[in-house]
């Protein structure tokens, strides 16, 4: 399947997807109450120490990771390198004690050439009451984070903008404090400007996806409110390259219905207990508007969380389950997406996700048919994977991949997780970018994961752990509301979304 000609028309699709016009909507994250630097300018030092790290070459680096995912047909997107560091409270930055008593550490971390940043510390144990803030170029800042925000005392930040974070670090009034249980341990330098900041050249964000993407508030996805809000963006550290990638994934119900957290994805994108840990996972990143981009009340990307653990992967199927380290807030309305595991083939599919690191689009395709690993890295298995395409609406792109395939509405279960997307060479077309071009893509299929070796390579030992034997499960809001059968939402399902007249884009 990966012939030359593919791959040139794949790349090709690429390059033309990034060409595709820009917004003005800035994203935002985790924005509480503002750095005390922020707020207090006039009573800290007016200038902080700055730890340089390294440079990078932003426009190359972004040419040779797209001629490495040009190479094969994984749908998972670079947008940084890993610097490694050491950086520490007790001999890095500066310290001052404030009005109120309390201490504050600052540092500022650049990479010079960056269009973002994003920090890792190996080591973060705060004591009660700390607030911790990591601000970038254009005041525009990550936090308050506290102790809560890592379970395990490791923390990755989520990205900010520019070549430069500082770090805030708020300690209380007699909190007892050793001044060595943080570092920073590494630094992603980030070479996609995810921000938009050059919006002439970025290639990944809100609206770069490609023109024949749909929103998941047009009526397209209009049957599907409850599996839309199964489905995040994540990024995360591979092991091997130490580069940060963009994928898509989807939280599951398991059979007990007790919300255990589980996240669906792909084992191209996760398959370590450390790439586990690093990831950040941003629920409701999705337009409110069908024609454009119009972010939800609080912006674009503002419900994070940090953190996972590795319960089983496999490469033949192209899985990975991890457990997050957190249970989503119950404001962000996320729901536990049911599933099929019995292998029947539907009517037709529905793929959520997001292209490019684009907010959440959905894509239509026709009656699967069944075929081994596409991508070429689970050896000699078959009859893994659903083939889907060519679509009649939407595609998919770099940072879709791991995202959630399910049975369309209006067929035997409907609106179930049959599959997870490995990659293929679906793109928009070339002589046509506002519809989707002839090739397609595969996806992992669940029936195949549920059964393996161990329950660190099969699904069934997770979602069904009493092993009651079912094939399919509905499934279930973060309140816990009963499911009804066999149809994939609750009793009290969600209103259908109401999209603004315009395109489906």
């Amino acid at each position: 399947m990966q012939t030359f000609d593919r791959i040139f028309r794949y790349a090709r699709h690429a390059a033309l997807c990034a060409l595709i016009a820009v917004v003005t909507t800035p994203l935002h994250a985790r924005q509480g109450e503002p750095p005390y630097t922020l707020a207090h300018p006039e009573k800290v030092a007016a200038s902080v120490p700055v730890v340089d790290v390294g440079t990078i070459d932003a426009m190359q680096r972004r040419i040779d990771s797209d001629a490495k995912a040009n190479a094969a047909p994984t749908k998972r997107l670079g947008v940084a390198d890993e610097i490694a560091v050491s950086i520490r409270p007790d001999r890095d930055g500066s310290w001052e004690t404030l009005d109120d008593g309390s201490q504050l550490w600052r540092v500022a971390v650049r990479a010079i050439g960056a269009t973002d940043l994003r920090l890792a510390f190996a080591r973060f144990a705060l004591p009660r009451g700390a607030t911790f803030y990591v601000i970038g170029a254009d005041n525009y800042y990550q936090g308050p984070y506290t102790a809560a925000d890592a379970p395990a005392n490791a923390f990755y930040s989520s990205a900010v903008p520019g070549d430069t974070a500082t770090i805030e670090l708020r300690i209380p009034r007699g909190a007892n404090f050793a001044r060595d249980t943080i570092e920073l341990t590494s630094v992603g330098a980030g070479f996609r400007d995810v921000f938009r900041r050059a919006k002439a050249v970025a290639d990944t964000g809100p609206g770069t996806s490609g023109a024949c993407n749909v929103n998941v508030v047009c009526p397209l996805g209009q049957p599907y409110p409850d599996q839309i809000h199964s489905e995040a963006y994540f990024e995360f550290i591979d092991d091997d390259e130490h580069a940060y990638y963009l994928c898509t994934g989807t939280l599951m119900a398991d059979v007990p219905h007790d919300r255990k957290n589980y996240f669906l994805t792909a084992a191209h994108c996760i398959s370590s207990s450390a790439e586990a840990s690093s990831m950040i996972v941003y629920w409701n990143y999705q337009s409110t508007q069908c024609a454009g981009l119009s972010p939800p009340a609080g912006g674009f990307l503002n419900d994070d969380q940090h953190g996972a653990t590795l319960r089983a992967t496999r490469d033949d199927v192209d899985f990975t389950l991890v457990e997050l380290s957190q249970a989503p807030d119950e404001s962000w309305n996320v729901y536990y997406a049911g599933w099929d595991a019995s292998n029947t083939t539907p009517a037709g599919t529905i793929g959520i996700h997001h292209p490019s690191g684009d907010a959440k689009k959905i894509t239509a395709g026709p009656r699967p048919s069944t075929t081994d690993n596409c991508i070429g890295t689970g050896g000699s298995s078959t009859n893994t994977h659903w083939w889907t395409g060519p679509y009649s609406q939407g595609t998919t792109e770099g940072g879709s991949s791991g995202s959630g395939l399910f049975v369309v509405a209006g067929s035997g279960h409907e609106k179930l997780l049959i599959g997870t997307l490995s990659g293929g060479f679906a793109a928009c077309s070339a002589s046509n970018p506002s519809a989707p071009n002839d090739e397609n893509d595969c996806y992992g299929k669940l029936a195949s994961a549920w059964n393996g070796a161990s329950s660190a390579a099969r699904l069934r030992d997770w979602l069904d752990p009493a092993n009651t034997g079912a094939t399919s499960l509905a499934g279930n809001d973060n309140q816990g509301t009963t499911p009804s059968q066999g149809r994939g939402h609750s009793h009290h399902q969600r209103p259908p979304i109401h999209a603004a007249a315009g395109a489906e884009r």
